[in-house]
């Protein structure tokens, strides 16, 4: 698909580098602004998934969305990442080819509804496949998932990434051949004081890796800032790229050609200097004005640029212990990948796999530390977690990714303590009188929130005689400061929280509208039940010397118990979105034993029928599970419930 789009733009599939001279100025200059043009419906009206480089998506899909993608960001991804590298967008085709799989990988799964736990799974194996299909590099393919993606080497993960990554690369030698992405040289160390040098790259490189995540930042925060209508930013980023490109055409694309001849030490050291700063600019406003393309490649392009420049330098000063500059640029490359990524095994893995040559170990060893090191002290995100953190998402703050992945509206009562604003004191105090709640919302005729009346409020007025018949609601309300809608996270609740000491929130509609009250023990309660099913389900308990997933009860911290439940012969055919065991009893269905005691734990799926022959894991505290096993034997008072023996 690139190679079509270039083909159309600049009538030609070869080395762009070669081509673009012989064309009219105007076309070069134009070639980018219509390919911006084509892209804005796609990024910004079709999927803006598709926007950017694409891995934070997919790791925002991995840490908070259960590995769930839309099938059209593949789609799309695809259409956008093709037109603007192949109009000139100085990006790379590695970022789109993550994204891409990962998608095909969280539909296939999704297809199949193989248990949720696995999704993310799936994802990573999708990931892992097209970064060693782009490089032919199946190690680094499936360490790129393991270190970026999934952010953990853990073994349920571990082999079928590996898996994915290999059948990929087959697949892929079988159309491209077994041959590295780059024209890689010949590697040598000559001499031993060279890793000095190569020390001095690695923090060349932290210090670049650290620039570049700077420009992408700004330039990405500086065109949001913009006041025009998003649909014409890539058009505008387009026309500035196309005017680069005129007087620097090696900014065209993806521009392996030009790498291959760092590589090979036939760039001047005036051109690599020209270059640094301005491949650097080109590639964040391709992305920041909307563009769709990766950084995996510009990444290594500024690392072979940053290793060409050390090397020539080093050769004038010390040309009897040092190799060619593109040795240089060859570490280079790992090096920058891995300060501006924080992913120093993947980088590693990939020149290693690159080149095949033992050799280059140690170089590759020293630099890639370096470069992580410095740029980690210099800059705590990576240039895939930044954009991610300046949503308001970490995904290494594993508590608050689970608050914001619950809404008001899914926990909060709707059925509000309310009064008239025409309540007479008697009537307010009736009501006090018959609920333990210390706080009363007042509303008007149309139910819009006026304001609440504490139960202090009315304490100081019982003892003042003949003020009674006089008072009504409105005379005691205050206003309600602090309100939250039931679309917003339970995140955001924790901080409205933390701006009064009560303990209820109203819940109002856009218009003002009182459509329930938010209570932070049942966040609190949410918080806790979630924090402990994640922990629960890594979890692998041992007894007299056999393992078993689970006990019949075991206690755990915050007063929870865990206890297998078999479904109820009433409850076949219904789902847990049905039962709603969380808002019903504060009960959390943790993990599903399909078919009894036989068969492994699986996440439950909200969706799933469950039958007589299934059991499930409930975490709760244990008068929750008593009132819950209570009420399931009132329908039928001769059936019977109870756990699953060890």
């Amino acid at each position: 698909m690139i190679n079509l789009v270039q083909w159309l733009a600049i009538g030609t599939t070869s080395a762009p580098l070669y081509t673009l001279p012989s064309l009219p100025w105007y076309r070069v200059f134009w070639v980018p602004a219509l390919g911006g043009l084509l892209v804005a419906p796609l990024v910004f009206l079709v999927s803006r998934e598709s926007q950017g480089h694409g891995v934070p998506q997919v790791i925002e899909a991995v840490a908070l969305k259960g590995g769930k993608i839309h099938p059209r960001v593949a789609v799309v991804k695809s259409l956008a990442s093709a037109l603007t590298i192949g109009t000139g967008g100085s990006v790379g085709r590695e970022g789109p080819i993550v994204q891409i799989g990962a998608a095909l990988g969280s539909l296939f799964g999704q297809l199949l509804r193989i248990p949720p736990s696995r999704l993310p799974t799936l994802v990573g194996c999708g990931a892992a496949g097209g970064i060693a299909a782009a490089f032919n590099a199946p190690i680094a393919g499936a360490f790129f998932a393991l270190e970026v993606i999934m952010g953990n080497f853990a073994m349920p993960a571990f082999g079928p990434i590996v898996l994915s990554s290999v059948l990929a690369t087959v697949v892929s030698r079988s159309y491209f051949g077994n041959h590295p992405g780059f024209v890689v040289p010949g590697y040598a160390l000559l001499s031993e004081w060279e890793l000095i040098i190569y020390l001095f790259l690695g923090i060349a490189c932290g210090l670049g890796g650290v620039a570049f995540i700077f420009v992408l930042d700004l330039l990405d925060r500086g065109v949001k800032a913009v006041k025009i209508n998003n649909l014409w930013k890539p058009a505008l980023g387009g026309l500035i790229l196309g005017v680069a490109i005129l007087f620097v055409p090696d900014l065209y694309g993806v521009r392996y050609a030009t790498m291959d001849e760092i590589l090979r030490g036939g760039v001047s050291w005036t051109w690599l200097l020209l270059l640094l700063p301005i491949k650097m600019a080109a590639t964040s406003l391709t992305l920041a004005s909307g563009g769709s393309g990766g950084v995996f490649l510009p990444s290594l392009y500024l690392g072979s640029i940053t290793g060409g420049l050390i090397g020539i330098g080093a050769g004038v000063l010390l040309p009897s212990i040092t190799a060619p500059s593109g040795a240089y640029a060859l570490v280079g490359m790992a090096a920058f990948l891995a300060a501006s990524t924080h992913s120093p095994i993947t980088a590693f893995l990939l020149l290693f796999e690159l080149t095949g040559d033992y050799h280059i170990i140690l170089p590759l060893m020293l630099s890639c530390s370096v470069s992580t090191l410095v740029a980690k002290m210099l800059q705590e995100e990576s240039i895939y977690t930044l954009q991610l953190v300046r949503r308001g998402i970490d995904v290494r703050r594993r508590e608050e990714n689970i608050m914001r992945a619950f809404t008001v509206g899914q926990i909060m009562q709707a059925e509000a303590p309310v009064l008239s604003e025409s309540a007479a004191f008697a009537e307010i105090v009736r009501h006090f009188l018959a609920t333990t709640v210390s706080t009363c919302f007042v509303i008007n005729e149309h139910k819009r929130l006026c304001g609440e009346i504490s139960l202090h409020d009315v304490k100081g007025l019982l003892q003042e005689e003949g003020l009674g018949a006089l008072i009504i609601a409105r005379d005691l309300l205050h206003t309600s400061h602090v309100t939250v809608r039931p679309e917003d996270t339970l995140a955001h609740c924790l901080d409205r929280f933390s701006q009064t000491e009560q303990e209820f929130l109203p819940v109002t509609t856009a218009d003002g509208q009182l459509c329930g009250v938010l209570s932070h023990r049942a966040v609190m309660a949410l918080y806790n039940r979630e924090i402990l099913r994640q922990e629960y389900l890594g979890l692998n308990l041992h007894t007299d010397g056999v393992d078993h997933s689970v006990h019949e009860e075991v206690r755990l911290p915050h007063q929870y118990v865990v206890q297998v439940v078999q479904i109820p012969s009433w409850h076949t055919g219904k789902t847990l979105r049905v039962l709603q065991l969380r808002t019903q009893f504060h009960l959390t269905a943790v993990a599903l034993r399909r078919g009894g005691t036989t068969r492994g734990d699986e996440l439950p799926d909200p969706d799933y029928p469950l039958s007589p022959q299934d059991a499930l894991v409930l975490v709760g505290q244990p008068i929750d599970l008593a009132r819950f096993l209570t009420e399931q034997e009132e329908p039928h008072p001769h059936a019977s419930s109870g756990t699953i023996p060890q």
